[in-house]
């Protein structure tokens, strides 16, 4: 599956409460008692805080704790995984601002729980009467739907009654206006006896109105606006939306943006220059369909005029937002800026940079702030000042204002003011790779901290592996950064086997699976008596953005792991004849070309849902991605380079056993070049279909086949042990069939040599 489509796939019962928290100052036990090891099931019911930024990797920053507009009450979302009843249950607690360290714990306003891939209570916004909340909720056998709860009379109202579920909103500081985002109703007659197809993607094929759960995982998303009082009215795009993009109204509600998928890419846009961006402006797609290259488009919520605020691609990672104080503009980030400037000097500047810009509603007026790389954080009510921050995550750059002058905007000194909370006081998330997350607040002026929240206490009874930070060079000479767990009862001088874990890392996070819950299990690894290593990036993660999209992108991760393995078996850590390896998402393509044209030997591998550069995924998802990354087309003289760099093309070279997984409808094709092609090789390969999973798997039993399976897997194929679980011998079945069938292959081998 390709990386763009797995994108775009993704991210009743009340209940009294949750027994999730305990009072800071709840005393300590005498007696220590025995620890045990860490299960999947304990990343799976691990609570942690709710926010959909967060989990998609970003920072937590000031969000942690929601806090009414009159800063006397604030809210924190939480959420954890229930194995019994396979959904994510999410609670809404309140805080008293001046209460806080006093120590009465929270007040759990409600509990909500999701049977499906969404979120259970998510999207959550004061009204300001600072007495209303609205949210996005859901309980098991109902969609999604935005309500409103009154902290007055505690009276929980649904607001929409849409016919699909709601994946993500917006509204006016009063109410009265809801922007909102939907899954399609419709995607096809399902009494229809024949099919069309539309697209260029035949996995649409296998998919159907029949199952309301594909009906609406896979549909494309519509926008709404609702007034109060009125029916809610579809506003016609043509772009393609998602609920992992920027959807927002301005305060009174008289304007929304939205950040979108293009559809009909204009041909002037083939002038941008940027590396990245370039190819996929410029790539052959059916008229109509998804591109992979983003605008902002902004809708006037009285005539409901809809359309493009520039008409320029937005960039891939500094894109944000700030509306006006008097919202006759909005200044945004991270976008280009049109090419109908008679000047050449100028239309070449904006052909090579993405600007910071504001734009007025009335004519569409733009007026740069700046092209510097950094991303707007706000526009100051009081000051007028636009502060922005770093544009890059990895890169840390002081704060910027700018301030107008004369009509034009100009760099402004920064002060404490501009980048001081607004809020009464800071109520923090605060974690680091072997501290889990625990939420703190103090008070800016006086300085006095407190613990707000430990989020899991039972932590405690866990006998966690030691992680470090640790760096090496790879075998072309860059360096990269990762993580390293160890077992719990690790020894000093033993070497153990060894997983790689790829797909990113951060000394700033506690991950007891990895990055991600799709495939990844570290400290489950680490607990089964295997050393995990949670691969980053390099520490120029601008080098590894000028090897994205070509030919390089690939032989560079290969050298990273390959480095990773020299390294650390140079420090007596690992037995380098037991490493296995996961790749997900875009790693797939990295980890199957190691498979393919490393010369170090793996001993088993995982290969998660994901982007493969392969010949078979581009006819089913034509992607920009895949001839950059191979060189050219598979077709004339560039299908040589495919033969020689395509992984699905060197199946032959391949020695270790493989385990496939892919999540969701239609996704059975994404590793089926691989299955098949290893099947038909004789090679030991197996492969597991989640349908109802999303790319980054959260429901709970999803959770568990895909974790809980691949620290089997590589406990076999590592260490040769089983669980002793009477219901896994058919699954112990199936893995020694796959090994007699390695050990035929070897002595072939051995034969043929």
């Amino acid at each position: 599956m390709s990386h763009s489509t797995a994108f775009a796939r993704r991210f009743g019962a009340w209940l009294a409460g949750l027994s999730l928290f305990v009072s800071p100052s709840h005393p300590a036990t005498t007696a220590e008692p025995a620890k045990r090891r860490v299960t999947v099931r304990d990343a799976i019911e691990m609570t942690r805080w709710a926010d959909r930024g967060y989990f998609l990797g970003g920072p937590a920053g000031d969000r942690v704790g929601l806090f009414a507009p009159d800063g006397e009450r604030f809210l924190v979302v939480v959420e954890k995984g229930n194995v019994e009843r396979n959904t994510r249950q999410s609670s809404l607690l309140l805080f008293r601002t001046d209460k806080v360290f006093d120590s009465p714990g929270p007040e759990t306003l409600l509990t909500m729980e999701s049977s499906s891939n969404r979120e259970a209570i998510s999207e959550v916004r004061w009204l300001s009467d600072s007495q209303t909340i609205l949210f996005l909720g859901e309980n098991p056998g109902e969609t999604s739907a935005v309500y409103r709860f009154d902290l007055r009379t505690k009276r929980l109202e649904k607001l929409t009654d849409h016919p699909s579920p709601i994946l993500a909103f917006d509204t006016s500081r009063d109410g009265r206006e809801i922007l909102y985002l939907a899954a399609a109703s419709e995607r096809f007659d399902a009494e229809a006896g024949e099919r069309v197809i539309t697209t260029q993607n035949p996995s649409n094929l296998f998919t159907c109105n029949d199952d309301p759960y594909e009906k609406f995982e896979v549909a494309n998303r519509e926008l709404f606006l609702k007034r109060a009082g009125e029916a809610s009215r579809r506003i016609a795009a043509t772009d393609f939306f998602s609920e992992y993009l920027p959807l927002s109204l301005s305060p009174s509600g008289r304007y929304g943006l939205v950040s979108a998928f293009v559809s009909d890419i204009p041909s002037s846009w083939s002038q941008y220059q940027d590396p990245v961006l370039h190819p996929y402006i410029v790539d052959r797609r059916k008229p109509g369909a998804r591109s992979n290259v983003r605008r902002y488009l902004v809708l006037d919520t009285q005539t409901l005029s809809f359309g493009p605020l520039i008409d320029a691609p937005a960039y891939w990672t500094n894109t944000g937002f700030a509306w006006a104080p008097d919202e006759k503009s909005v200044a945004v980030s991270g976008t280009y800026l049109p090419l109908d400037t008679a000047n050449a000097t100028e239309e070449a500047a904006r052909e090579k940079k993405a600007f910071a810009v504001e734009v007025s509603f009335a004519g569409r007026e733009l007026r740069k702030i700046t092209d510097k790389d950094l991303k707007i954080q706000k526009w100051d009510t009081e000051t007028g000042k636009v502060i922005f921050g770093s544009g890059q995550r990895w890169k840390k750059v002081p704060p910027a204002a700018y301030a107008t002058s004369g009509g034009e905007w100009t760099e402004v000194p920064v002060v404490e003011e501009d980048v001081r909370s607004q809020n009464p006081l800071d109520v923090a998330l605060e974690e680091d790779i072997e501290t889990p997350p625990k939420i703190f607040v103090s008070q800016p002026r006086t300085r006095r901290r407190a613990l707000l929240l430990d989020l899991n206490p039972q932590f405690r009874e866990l006998e966690f592996g030691h992680v470090e930070a640790v760096s090496w060079k790879a075998t072309d000479g860059h360096e990269v950064e990762g993580g390293l767990y160890l077992p719990p009862d690790y020894k000093a001088g033993q070497r153990y086997p060894l997983v790689i874990q790829t797909h990113g890392f951060r000394r700033d996070r506690f991950w007891i699976d990895g990055p991600w819950s799709s495939a990844f299990a570290a400290q489950p690894l680490a607990a089964a008596g295997i050393a995990v290593l949670q691969i980053g990036g390099s520490l120029d993660l601008g080098e590894d953005l000028k090897a994205a999209n070509s030919p390089d992108e690939a032989p560079r991760q290969m050298a990273a792991y390959e480095g990773a393995i020299d390294s650390l078996n140079a420090r007596g850590l690992i037995d380098r004849s037991r490493v296995g390896v996961i790749g997900f998402s875009r790693t797939v393509f990295y980890v199957e070309y190691t498979l393919t044209h490393s010369r170090y030997p793996f001993h088993a591998a995982s290969l998660a849902d994901g982007f493969d550069g392969g010949y078979l995924n581009y006819l089913l998802w034509p992607d920009a991605s895949y001839p950059l990354v191979n060189g050219g087309a598979p077709f004339g003289p560039s299908f040589a380079s495919w033969v020689k760099n395509s992984p699905g093309f060197n199946l032959d070279r391949i020695t270790a056993p493989v385990h496939l997984e892919y999540y969701g409808p239609g996704a059975v094709l994404g590793g089926w070049q691989w299955f098949s092609g290893l099947s038909l090789l004789g090679k030991p390969v197996e492969f597991i279909w989640l349908p109802h999973g999303t790319h980054l798997l959260v429901r709970p039993s999803d959770r568990l086949a895909s974790q809980e399976r691949n620290v089997d897997w590589f406990r076999f194929w590592l260490k040769d042990e089983r669980d002793p679980d009477p219901a896994k011998a058919a699954l112990y079945k199936g893995w020694d069939d796959l090994r007699s069938l390695l050990r035929e292959r070897e002595e072939q081998d051995r034969g043929a040599r």
